[in-house]
């Protein structure tokens, strides 16, 4: 199941109190939409003709949290610089935001990198950059990853990590835009 359709049946499961037993209506009410079955259309419009999905265990399945703005330090990102591909992501954020991100996350000052205007892009950055680290040292969480989440600036990195968007657009998001997307977002799960 990608992460899209996954993401899908959760909120849809979170959002129908029948299923999580506060009613007593034991069936979907009448007219109800069969979610399952647009799921799985969606899916295989989606994705093509497949075989039959084998239903994998929890310890063989991975999701990745993104962290958000309040978790950056000066220094992150010092240690991932040894890791593939890392150094390129801060070279395109700093194409992308015109100034060094690098710099300002391994030297500061802290009051800097506290401004929202330069946490959140390097929270972002750092984020992936970590991605980047556990695809080098275990490839396999990667490769079974049934779904990606993050908190505040981290829905980005969520969101570039399953390919909805791309990372120069996740880096360029400035803090009002952030919040709109973000909001939106929120409403849309809530809806």
């Amino acid at each position: 199941m990608n992460v899209r359709v996954a993401r899908a049946a959760w909120a849809w499961g979170r959002g129908v109190s029948w299923r999580c037993g506060a009613s007593s209506h034991l069936l979907p009410p009448s007219g109800a939409v069969d979610v399952e079955e647009l799921l799985r259309d969606a899916t295989a419009a989606e994705e093509g003709p497949r075989e039959a999905s084998v239903r994998r265990l929890p310890g063989q399945c991975s999701v990745l949290l993104f962290p958000g703005q309040g978790s950056q330090v000066v220094g992150m990102g010092r240690g991932l610089l040894r890791y593939p591909r890392v150094r390129e992501l801060y070279a395109a954020a700093r194409r992308v935001l015109g100034y060094d991100l690098l710099e300002l996350s391994l030297h500061g000052p802290q009051e800097a990198l506290d401004r929202t205007v330069h946490c959140q892009p390097a929270v972002f950055v750092a984020s992936l950059a970590a991605v980047e680290k556990l695809h080098h040292l275990q490839p396999a969480v990667i490769e079974n990853c049934v779904a990606a989440a993050g908190f505040s600036v981290g829905e980005f990195a969520a969101l570039v990590f399953a390919g909805a968007m791309d990372f120069c657009e996740g880096s360029a998001v400035s803090p009002e835009e952030f919040l709109q997307v973000s909001l939106q977002t929120h409403q849309d799960v809530a809806a």
